[in-house]
């Protein structure tokens, strides 16, 4: 993904802004240009909280962009945020397409913390219950205000305000109400939808207000002929708030948005129906249902459990609930920086990558599955786009474009007409994604229901994209870019062909999944194809070029080979993992993505040097999370990139859940090798692990590891191999893990469907490239 770290537009004016403590420098940026980078160096702020849950702080951070955000996958903010987001609302035309800002109607700020009042007010995100909330501890009250996107009542964001006073106090006020001024902030005008004038409404004693408009811009003509409807309801705010000298009280106000104005207006006054504490736990409780689901549990470290928790919350709040009180619209994807963001360009504008699928999707998918399958019907909705795309390209099949939002059409900015041409390897890292979700699921519905059908499309792309080269007798994949931004335009990029070939493996083994309903042709011409790609290799350094004539020393951007060992897992001997891991170590630019030391990590856990593994997982996360609300950032401090960079929060849980808990997922079985405690941690749980209908826990702590079946699919038996012999497993039985594994589950093979062989290019022991 290719991001400018600034603009170079006003570069005086911005120092005059950040005064002394600003430095100006020259880089090349992740989208391929040089800028100029302003970096500021402000001190951060603290989090003063013992729970694991909860990030407390006296001060916020000196960035607004540091904030953390609310959201129930239907609409999103950053809180204190004049800005609101919801899924779906994309404003501009194609590489311009951005999510459309919506007025923050929710952004009420109590004075305490607007002035320099003597009250010292405590901040904090509660990531159990989804909720932020402002506690002032004042003269005469104390203010509690909690702000949340409603779980339940997924229109909606509510901001309740309780007001309790405090029973001794100055005789002098006995008689006298208390005032609480508050305000409310919802910023300029929207820049993306041409509102309707503001009409007020009376109801039970309350002026509600609404608004309805349509995007100014539509995305793609062919796709999209009409701008998208949204409207917006909200309730008035006082300038303060009263409440008798010896009472208490909840105020609530709420904002809704929906493309249906009965929807958003329905859902606003179900909401003041609500008692408050009522109305708040109707949201708390689908959040306990979440984390009673699944988890990471850390103890001994209390950093490092809270940075994972937070980023749960992150996730998971950027996805879809799984009850709300009216249907649910259709889900637009998870972008880089969640639905929280994605107005402007720093911030990716909300669109969809290959990030997804390949830095998110498989913790979300091992933990929660029913998300996974969500993510996969956004591509599933816009495979009839990607059919277009690689006509209009002059290939068969699926291609799927490099950044993709509300129609499926290609979104890239005009800046970087190069990742759009040549990052084609986003295609085979959506049938990788598929890959691990039928591994995982056996979802025969899903399969029916367009899986086959995008699997099979996948491979008829790439393998319309393979040139047989009479010069070596292998298929050649030309004019492509890996992962590593800084090579376009190259020839056998070592990443792209590998996830080729396994789409078109996958393509094989689904054709016999779905032979009784779907008709596959010659399914064994892809797996010949994908035997016969080429992969380079240099027999004679025994390591991975990273595409063919690669020239040796020069510097990359991110992961790309080192991909190969783990997400692909793609078979190899160790020295030449290892010398792959040290050499693209030593030409990786620092000023990288977070994720590429995630992959490093893995990849030395897997040789089983875990000192080097330790250093390089504090190097994937230390210089990322901000305080004191855990938010990412793209890039290492001072540096900041993108915010909140979902990206990196997802490469870093698979260094837990892949590295460490050493979890890994084959088309055939569940695997489990080396479980170990990260750094400093005295016990590791990972809670939940869904597999063929199966609930399981793996609980790792200095004495050992631990397997606990928590409940199983009577239809689909398993059992488990500890490296002797053969255990069916059982609900409520706990096998001990003795050894490094690996330890196997497994079920009957599926269909009797033969598993593809997903080798790849057989010029393993010759030398190819340089």
């Amino acid at each position: 993904m290719w991001q400018f770290l600034a603009r170079n537009k006003h570069v005086a004016a911005m120092l005059g802004v950040l005064g002394v403590a600003a430095v100006v420098v020259i880089v090349l940026t992740t989208r391929g240009a040089s800028h100029y980078v302003v970096e500021s160096r402000p001190e951060e702020t603290e989090d003063v909280s013992s729970d694991p849950h909860v990030f407390s702080t006296y001060t916020l951070p000196s960035e607004d962009r540091f904030m953390p955000s609310i959201g129930n996958g239907h609409v999103a903010t950053n809180i204190f945020s004049d800005t609101v987001y919801m899924n779906g609302l994309y404003n501009g035309r194609k590489g311009v397409s951005r999510r459309a800002r919506i007025p923050g109607y929710a952004n009420i700020r109590l004075n305490s913390t607007l002035t320099h009042y003597p009250f010292k007010p405590v901040y904090s995100l509660d990531t159990r219950d989804g909720v932020f909330k402002v506690r002032v501890d004042r003269d005469r009250s104390i203010v509690t205000q909690r702000i949340y996107a409603h779980r339940f009542y997924t229109r909606a964001i509510v901001n309740q305000i309780q007001v309790v006073s405090k029973p001794h106090v100055d005789p002098n006020f006995m008689h006298h109400e208390i005032w609480i001024p508050v305000k409310l902030m919802p910023g300029p005008d929207s820049d993306d939808i041409n509102f309707e004038e503001r009409v007020p409404e009376k109801y039970d004693g309350r002026t509600l207000w609404s608004s309805c408009g349509k995007t100014k811009e539509v995305e793609d003509d062919t796709y999209q002929p009409l701008p998208v409807d949204v409207c917006v309801y909200w309730t008035s705010v006082p300038d303060h708030l009263v409440v008798p000298q010896h009472g208490s009280r909840v105020f609530t106000f709420a904002m809704s948005v929906d493309n249906n104005r009965t929807v958003a207006r329905e859902e606003l006054l179900k909401v003041l129906q609500e008692d408050g504490e009522e109305l708040f736990q109707k949201h708390v409780k689908p959040w306990h249902q979440l984390y009673q689901q699944s988890g990471l549990d850390i103890e001994g470290n209390l950093n490092l459990s809270k940075i994972v928790n937070g980023i749960w919350y992150f996730f998971l709040s950027s996805l879809p609930s799984e009850q709300s009180y009216q249907p649910l619209n259709r889900f637009f994807g998870l972008s880089p920086t969640g639905l929280a963001r994605g107005g402007t360009f720093d911030d990716y504008e909300g669109h969809n990558f290959w990030d997804t699928e390949m830095w998110m999707f498989p913790s979300i998918l091992l933990l929660y599955p029913q998300y996974a399958k969500i993510l996969l019907q956004y591509r599933l909705d816009n495979a009839y786009v990607a059919a277009q795309l690689a006509k209009l390209t002059g290939n068969k099949g699926y291609r799927y474009p490099w950044e993709s939002a509300y129609t499926g059409v290609e979104v890239t900015q005009p800046c970087c007409p190069e990742v759009a041409e040549f990052q084609q390897h986003i295609t085979g890292c959506i049938s990788f994604a598929v890959r691990q979700y039928l591994a995982t699921t056996r979802d025969e519905e899903w399969l029916k229901h367009g899986g086959c059908s995008i699997v099979t499309n996948i491979a008829d792309f790439w393998a319309s994209r393979a040139v047989i080269n009479y010069n070596t007798g292998l298929y050649d994949i030309e004019n492509v870019m890996g992962p590593d931004e800084d090579h376009s335009n190259v020839t056998n990029s070592a990443f792209t062909n590998v996830v080729a070939g396994y789409s078109l493996y996958l393509a094989q083994y689904v054709s016999c999944l779905c032979k009784s309903y779907y008709m596959a042709k010659d399914p064994d011409h892809w797996a010949d194809i994908a035997w016969s790609l080429a992969l380079p290799y240099n027999a004679e350094l025994d390591y991975h070029p990273q595409f063919s004539g690669y020239p040796r020393g020069e510097g990359i951007k991110q992961a790309d080979v080192v991909l190969l060992g783990f997400p692909l897992q793609y078979p190899m001997n160790t020295s030449t993992r290892a010398n792959d891991l040290s050499y693209y170590e030593s030409v990786t630019r620092g000023s990288g993505p977070a994720m590429t030391w995630s992959m490093h990590t893995i990849g030395h856990l897997d040789l089983e040097d875990n000192l080097r593994a330790s250093a390089l997982f504090n190097k994937s996360y230390l210089g990322y999370v901000r305080e004191p609300f855990k938010v990412w950032s793209e890039l290492r401090r001072p540096k900041v990139g993108a915010v909140n960079f979902f990206t990196g929060m997802g490469g870093f849980m698979q260094t837990l859940v892949f590295g460490y808990a050493g979890v890994r997922i084959h088309l055939d079985r569940l695997e489990i090798t080396r479980p170990q405690l990260p750094p400093e941690a005295t016990r590791f749980r990972v809670r939940g692990i869904k597999y063929l209908g199966a609930n399981l826990s793996l609980d790792i702590e200095v004495k050992g590891a631990e397997l606990t079946v928590n409940s199983l699919d009577e239809g689909t038996p398993l059992v488990f191999y500890n490296g002797r012999y053969n255990v069916t497993l059982l609900p409520e039985m706990t096998v001990t893990l003795s050894g490094k594994g690996p330890f196997t589950i497994r079920a009957a093979q599926w269909k009797d469907c033969k598993l593809p062989d997903d080798t790849i290019g057989q010029n393993y022991l010759r030398p190819f490239g340089s």
